[in-house]
């Protein structure tokens, strides 16, 4: 055989081995049907509201013991427009003095007062709605603290 048709057949020989030679035809019979689309049932995302915020805004009259006598304390609460509490605290037997400070967190607020021995107070009320309890102390003293809002 000659070199060239070595070549032409090597070629030819190449080029049926890198032909493809299957087909591939689809046939649709019968009658075409419609169905509908799959539904998209929603899922339901709970709604989350903030919890409502505790006021304890008021009057509110607190029963503790005090050098072993049982006091009424009248207690008044403000939430001033920064945010703050502020509020006053009295008895038949004191005067009234106010609140140096008053920290409400959650639903507990934490309030420190002077007593009349020059010392300062310190009361601790957990509020289930109208009432409250908790504890008061100064040096030396302290006792249960039971309230309810007037």
């Amino acid at each position: 055989m000659r070199p060239r048709t070595l070549i032409v057949a090597g070629l030819a020989l190449l080029a049926g081995a890198c032909k493809t030679t299957t087909a591939t035809s689809t046939r649709i019979s019968g009658t075409p049907r419609l169905e509908p689309a799959p539904v998209v049932v929603p899922v339901a995302v709970p709604i989350t509201t903030p919890a409502a915020v505790y006021s304890p805004a008021g009057k509110w009259t607190v029963a503790l013991t005090a050098q072993g006598q049982t006091l009424e304390v009248v207690m008044e609460l403000v939430k001033l427009a920064d945010g703050t509490w502020a509020g006053t605290i009295s008895t038949q037997q004191f005067p009234t003095m106010p609140l140096t400070t008053a920290t409400l967190t959650g639903k507990t607020l934490v309030v420190t007062f002077p007593v009349p021995t020059g010392d300062t107070g310190t009361m601790t009320l957990h509020f289930d709605g109208d009432v409250a309890e908790g504890e008061w102390s100064m040096p030396g003293e302290g006792s249960k603290v039971t309230g309810k809002r007037n």
